[in-house]
């Protein structure tokens, strides 16, 4: 047997909601009615009830037709609604249809009546079957999203994990030759290195390293970043910077922009095989001059950073998919298809929008638009400079939180061999018992966050709560926007991401037991 259609009709009078019963049963439509007239009555059943339809009169005791459809519209937007009047006019109908109404009926016509709930319930229908087809049709893209990135971590990792463990394997056979056993340990280093930046470049598209953001100076940051770059880039590209002059700061994390311009850079020496040009601009733009396809600028001003190269362009079927994790147009083993992703990724962790141009034969240009803060001269931070040419060595004594045995081997060798004396610990407990020991001694905590039972932060706090002078450097594999936002609060001299390398650690080390430690915050 069908199941009743479940209508709620806004009617204060009961024989027309009556005859409007009688005429839909007539037509075929099983129905079960509930007649309110009040707003408060309007409220109660649509919080508390389901309903097929909405049937109202347009003008009720208290209130009117056009604000129960504002309720209805509220509360159950998917619902149809129809008004069944005897008063309405043609404003007040178009005003109804505008502002959600499927339809309107007048009670001198009532005739219409039963055609208008089939058209209407026959819309709802092809409306939620459409809402269903494109949720698994976006279900299905997920899925095949996740496959592609399933399959590209597999492949990269894969290639990265046969480079070590071959390269590992030939130690033994080439200890006999320092000289070789020296050229398979930098291969094996290159090969973790890439390891750790396609981990990086995972975490920047999950948005799962919300970075540090601090007020920044565009021009000079993106003047640092191209000192680095210089060097890397093939003889045949030229590349040149074209800032603007006296650009207010930006809330930017150094480490993200730097990510975001090595990837453009590369996509663009990538894209011009033959030589070619890169122009790197910084300007100054209001929000309505920003892009009109971008999404609606939150802010009044922007700062954007434009990279334009004279490479063989994109075409339009490949610019559809450019944001996609994995997809790329380079050689097997050129690329992990992450770039433009990831800078789409970080863009949206600084609020800045990205926009891209390009035609076949004719070039990339690049738009990055970051907001500019409300700041007040005061905040601008001046950038400190850890003095790299000092000795990395030391004598201090310094207490290793690190659960992973491998990991504390390293940090121990490392340390001692640069004439520091290391206590190493494997957890929370055990940090504390040689703290209690050797607490007049230890100079510095280095410790991992991710301990088992109690993470280090914890740890610190403690720590730092019997020794409030004590100095601490964490690390961690990434740090979560809570975990961030919890160093912060401790108050740590230095974060150290991982992996590191033996000069990171002494570079680190030295700079905290030396307070020389960069500006972090």
């Amino acid at each position: 047997m069908k199941q009743p259609l479940h209508i709620l009709h806004i009617e204060d009078l009961q024989e027309d909601c009556d005859l409007v019963k009688r005429l839909l049963q007539k037509d075929g439509l099983v129905c079960d009615i509930t007649r309110v007239e009040t707003r408060a009555q309007v409220f109660d059943e649509l919080q508390n009830h389901s309903f097929d339809l909405i049937l109202t009169d347009c003008k009720l005791p208290g209130f009117s037709g056009l604000q129960a459809l504002e309720i209805a519209h509220a509360l159950k937007p998917e619902t149809p609604f129809i008004f069944v009047s005897g008063t309405i006019g043609d404003e007040t109908a178009i005003e109804s249809l505008r502002n959600g109404a499927t339809d309107y009926v007048l009670k001198d016509r009532l005739a219409r009546l039963a055609p208008a709930v089939r058209r209407a319930l026959a819309e709802t229908e092809e409306r939620t079957l459409s809402r269903k087809l494109r949720q698994r049709l976006n279900e299905t893209r997920r899925l095949d999203a996740v496959s592609s990135l399933s399959n590209g971590i597999a492949h990269d990792f894969n290639n990265v994990l046969t480079i070590i463990l071959g390269h590992a394997s030939l130690l033994d056979a080439e200890a006999h030759n320092p000289g070789r056993v020296r050229e398979i340990a930098a291969t094996i280093s290159e090969a973790g290195l890439r390891a750790s930046d396609v981990v990086q470049q995972l975490l920047a598209f999950a948005h799962k390293s919300d970075g540090h953001h601090v007020p920044t100076d565009l021009n000079r940051r993106v003047r640092e970043i191209m000192g680095h770059l210089k060097g890397n880039l093939p003889n045949q590209i030229d590349i040149v910077f074209q800032p603007a002059d006296h650009l207010p700061h930006i809330m930017a994390d150094a480490s993200q922009l730097e990510r975001i311009l090595i990837n453009l850079v590369t996509n663009s020496v990538d894209s011009m095989p033959k030589g070619g040009n890169i122009t790197l601009s910084t300007r100054l733009v209001h929000a309505r001059d920003v892009p009109d396809l971008l999404p609606g600028p939150a802010d009044d001003q922007y700062l954007c950073l434009k990279v334009a190269d004279t490479g063989v362009g994109i075409d339009s079927l490949v610019r559809d998919h450019i944001f996609e994790p994995f997809y790329t147009t380079k050689e097997r083993g050129r690329g992990t298809g992450l770039g433009l992703p990831v800078v789409h990724g970080l863009m949206q962790a600084h609020n800045g929008w990205i926009d891209v141009q390009s035609e076949p034969g004719h070039g990339t240009v690049i738009s990055l638009f970051f907001p500019v803060p409300k700041l007040p001269p005061e905040s601008v931070l001046a950038t400190s400079v850890v003095d790299t040419d000092a000795s990395l060595s030391g004598t201090e004594t310094i207490l290793i939180v690190e659960d992973e045995p491998d990991v504390s081997f390293f940090l121990e060798t490392i340390l001692q061999s640069h004439g520091y004396h290391a206590l190493v610990a494997n957890d929370y407990e055990h940090a504390m018992e040689l703290f209690e020991t050797h607490r007049n001694e230890i100079d510095l905590v280095l410790s991992d966050i991710g301990l088992p039972k109690v993470d280090g932060i914890t740890l610190c706090w403690k720590l730092k709560e019997l020794e409030p002078s004590l100095k601490v450097i964490l690390c961690s594999g990434y740090a979560s926007k809570d975990f961030q936002e919890r160093i912060d609060d401790l108050g740590a001299e230095f974060y150290l991401s991982k992996p590191y390398t033996t000069v990171n650690i002494l570079e680190s080390v030295r700079s905290v037991l030396d307070d020389k430690v960069p500006s972090q915050s």
